[in-house]
């Protein structure tokens, strides 16, 4: 999981010094944490399956990551979905967004963008419309989570040694 998120910041941001990512990887756990508290958050997650399938830090790092994504994907409160490759082009495309949506009385609704620019934060109506109407395009087109497990769980298969 570590090495994961490790693997993956390095390669996304090659300029960032050792400080700043482990800055990057212990967020990283902190909001995944959120996930196994005793009143854990909710996660819908619809990933591309070259997310699935690059092997990011090795064979090994990723199986394990994998291995992560079925433990979690298990878990009442995470859905995970998979967009297959033979879907071809969607809205996802463009890049990678996360659509926070908070009670009434925590605040309200929020999407994140994180890019080589830093990270953005949206909050007007209009930017909260167009990303709910691209998830649930992508939540449509997506494999259904037991397929997308299935399918994880088969790459994962295909990264163990022998």
């Amino acid at each position: 999981m570590h090495g994961y998120a490790r693997a993956a910041i390095t390669g996304a941001f090659p300029e960032s010094s050792n400080e700043e990512i482990e800055s990057r990887v212990g967020a990283r756990m902190q909001r995944q944490a959120a996930l196994a508290r005793d009143m854990p958050l909710k996660l819908w997650a619809i990933v591309d399956e070259a997310a699935v399938r690059r092997v990011v830090g090795g064979r090994e790092v990723m199986r394990e990551q994998l291995d992560h994504l079925q433990e979690a994907a298990a878990c009442s409160n995470v859905h995970l979905q998979v967009i297959p490759f033979d879907v071809g082009s969607h809205p996802g495309m463009p890049g990678s967004f996360v659509v926070m949506n908070f009670a009434e009385d925590v605040g309200p609704d929020v999407v994140y963008l994180e890019s080589q620019a830093g990270e953005i934060f949206l909050e007007e109506e209009t930017d909260l419309a167009r990303y709910n109407v691209v998830s649930t395009h992508l939540r449509a087109v997506a494999l259904s989570p037991s397929a997308s497990a299935s399918l994880i769980a088969a790459v994962a298969e295909d990264l163990r040694p022998g």
